[in-house]
C-alpha cells in the first residue's frame, strides 16, 4: 500500500509540471528585444525567408518606438517632393563634423545612404509618414520624417511578423548568449514561468535597447543624477551579454539627455497630462541654478541635446524662473508658446490649463509662487539677492531687446516684474543611452583587436560608434529612431547576402 501511496505521488508531481521544463528552439535568426529595430530586423528576416525568433523582455513589443516621434533621412522621396537638396554625403558630413569624427565613420555613412531606402520601405509595409519637417524656426533642411501616429511602426511590424510565420515570444528576456568554437550559435532565455528556453540560431541580432534604466549603470558612466523616461526594460542586456562574449564598448557613456523638465511620473517630454507644464522648460524662460544665478543661453532649449550640457553642470535640480505676465501671454490665443515641445505641444499653441496646473503642482512641491521675487526665492530655498539680481538683469535685457549676457534671441526675451512670480524646479531626464558596442559597417560585433564575433549583430542603442558627445539633434532630427530601423533592416540584409 505504502508502495502505490508513493508510485500515486510520483505521477502527481509529474502532472503538476510543465508539459516542458526547458523549451529549444531552433532558427535561422534570433532577435534580441522587440522595439523599433528589433521588429524591423525580425520583419526583414521572415521575408528574407529565414526562420525567425523574437524574443522580448516585457509583456508588449514596441519598446521605444512606442514613444517615436519621427526618423532623419537623407534623399528620402518625401524631400523630393519638398524640393529639398540635402544630399547623403553632406547630411553624413554635418553629422561628422558635429560629433567632430569621433564615430565609426563607415557605419555612419553606410547608415545615412540607407535612410532614403528604409523611408520607402516604412511606407511600403503600411506606415504611411505624415510629413518631413523640422522643429527650427529658421531651418530650410527638412530631415524629420514624422510617423502617422506613435507606436505605429512596430505595431505594423508585429503583424506583419506574425502573418508571415515568425514567433514571438513575450516576457521572455534573454539571458546569455551560447558560443561554440568562437561562434555565436544562439540565445538562453527565461520566460514567465522562470522556465529556460533554448534558441539555437545561425545569426543572433541584439536589438534591447541600451541601457537607459539601469540607473547604476548610467551613473557610473555619466557621474550625472538623471530621469529615466520612455520604455522600461532598457537596462543594458543585449550589450552586457556581448560584453561577456568578448566585445568591446565603443564610446559608452553619451546619454540622449533630453533637457530638464519638472517631475511626472509616467510622464515623457510633454505627453501627458501635465504637458502644458512642463513644455514650459523648452520656452527659453529664464533658467537659474540652486542659488538663483542664470548660468546659460536659454534660446537653446530648443536644442536639448545642447541645453543638456549646460544644466549638468549645476547639480541634481534646475529652475525656471517667470512672471504673471508670462503665463497670460501663454494662455492667449494667437501667442501661446514660443516654442513647440516634441509633437505635443505646437509653437504657438495657447495653453489651457497651465494656471491649474501651477497651483496643483505647487501643492506637490514642484512649483513656488511668491508675490514678490524675494518670497518665491525664499520658498525655493534660493539666495533672495541673487534671484533678484538675475530677474532684474532679464527684465532689464527684454526692455532693451537685447540680452548683454549671452546674447540671446529677442525672441526670448520677456520681463519678470509683474507678480505673482513663479519659480519650477527641473530634472534632467534621459531618452536612451547613446553608444553600446563596437561593431563593422555591417552591424557586425567585433572584439578588442576588431575581429568579427561570427555569428553576432548589435543595431540601435546596442550599436556604438554613432555619437561623440551628445545627439545630434541640430544636423539630424530623428537620427535615433532612424538608426533603430535602418541598422534592423542593414544587419539583416547582410546576412542574407553571406548565406
Amino acid at each position: 500500500m505504502a508502495k502505490i501511496k508513493m508510485l500515486a505521488v510520483a505521477v502527481a508531481a509529474t502532472m503538476a509540471l510543465p508539459a516542458w521544463a526547458d523549451r529549444n528552439l531552433t532558427a535561422d535568426l534570433v532577435v534580441v528585444g522587440a522595439g523599433t529595430g528589433g521588429t524591423v530586423a525580425a520583419v526583414s528576416g521572415v521575408e528574407g525567408g529565414l526562420k525567425t525568433v523574437l524574443l522580448e523582455k516585457n509583456a508588449f513589443a514596441g519598446g521605444a518606438g512606442n514613444f517615436m516621434e519621427g526618423s532623419f533621412a537623407a534623399e528620402s522621396f518625401m524631400q523630393k517632393e519638398k524640393g529639398i537638396t540635402l544630399t547623403k554625403t553632406e547630411a553624413f558630413n554635418r553629422m561628422a563634423a558635429y560629433h567632430h569624427w569621433r564615430v565609426n565613420a563607415p557605419l555612419m555613412k553606410a547608415f545615412v545612404d540607407n535612410t532614403a531606402d528604409m523611408i520607402q520601405w516604412v511606407w511600403d509595409h503600411g506606415v504611411h509618414w505624415k510629413e518631413v519637417k523640422t522643429a527650427w524656426r529658421d531651418n530650410q533642411i527638412l530631415t524629420w520624417h514624422l510617423y502617422p501616429s506613435a507606436g505605429s511602426l512596430p505595431k505594423r511590424m508585429i503583424e506583419i511578423f506574425k502573418e508571415k510565420g515568425g514567433e514571438l515570444l513575450l516576457s521572455t528576456p534573454a539571458e546569455k548568449l551560447i558560443v561554440e568554437q568562437g561562434r555565436v550559435v544562439g540565445v538562453e532565455a527565461r520566460d514567465k514561468a522562470g522556465e529556460k528556453v533554448t534558441v539555437r540560431a545561425k545569426n543572433v541580432i541584439l536589438a534591447t535597447g541600451g541601457y537607459n534604466f539601469n540607473v547604476d549603470m548610467v551613473k557610473e558612466m555619466t557621474g550625472i543624477d538623471m530621469i529615466p523616461v520612455g520604455a522600461p526594460g532598457r537596462t543594458g542586456d543585449g550589450i552586457n551579454m556581448a560584453l561577456a562574449v568578448g566585445a568591446v564598448g565603443d564610446n559608452m557613456g553619451p546619454m540622449m539627455i533630453n533637457g530638464a523638465f519638472m517631475p511626472a511620473e509616467g510622464e515623457a517630454i510633454c505627453n501627458g497630462a501635465n504637458k502644458e507644464l512642463r513644455a514650459m522648460f523648452r520656452q527659453g524662460l529664464l533658467y537659474v541654478d540652486g542659488t538663483g544665478n542664470r548660468f546659460f543661453n536659454e534660446e537653446l532649449t530648443i536644442d536639448w541635446p545642447t541645453a543638456s550640457n549646460a544644466i549638468a553642470r549645476t547639480g541634481e535640480w534646475t529652475y525656471i524662473v517667470f512672471d504673471q505676465a508670462t503665463v497670460d501671454e501663454f494662455s492667449t490665443k494667437g501667442k501661446g508658446y514660443p516654442n513647440p515641445c516634441g509633437n505635443f505641444i505646437q509653437r504657438h499653441q495657447a495653453a489651457t490649463q497651465l494656471p491649474q496646473l501651477l497651483a496643483d503642482n505647487e501643492k506637490k512641491g514642484n512649483v513656488f509662487v511668491g508675490n514678490t521675487i524675494e518670497e518665491v526665492a525664499k520658498k525655493a530655498g534660493m539666495d533672495p539677492a541673487i534671484l533678484r539680481a538675475s530677474c532684474d538683469a532679464m527684465t532689464k535685457f527684454a526692455k532693451q531687446g537685447k540680452d548683454d549676457q549671452f546674447g540671446k534671441d529677442s525672441y526670448y526675451l520677456r520681463a519678470i516684474d509683474k507678480g505673482p512670480f513663479y519659480v519650477v524646479r527641473g530634472k534632467l531626464n534621459t531618452l536612451t543611452s547613446l553608444n553600446g558596442v563596437k561593431v563593422t559597417a555591417n552591424l557586425q560585433v567585433v572584439d578588442k583587436d576588431s575581429h568579427v564575433i561570427p555569428g553576432l549583430y548589435a543595431i540601435g542603442h546596442d550599436a556604438g560608434g554613432m555619437y561623440g558627445d551628445s545627439y545630434d539633434l541640430k544636423v539630424g532630427e530623428g537620427t535615433a529612431s532612424s538608426f533603430a530601423v535602418t541598422s534592423g533592416r542593414m544587419a539583416v540584409n547582410h546576412i542574407l547576402s553571406t548565406k
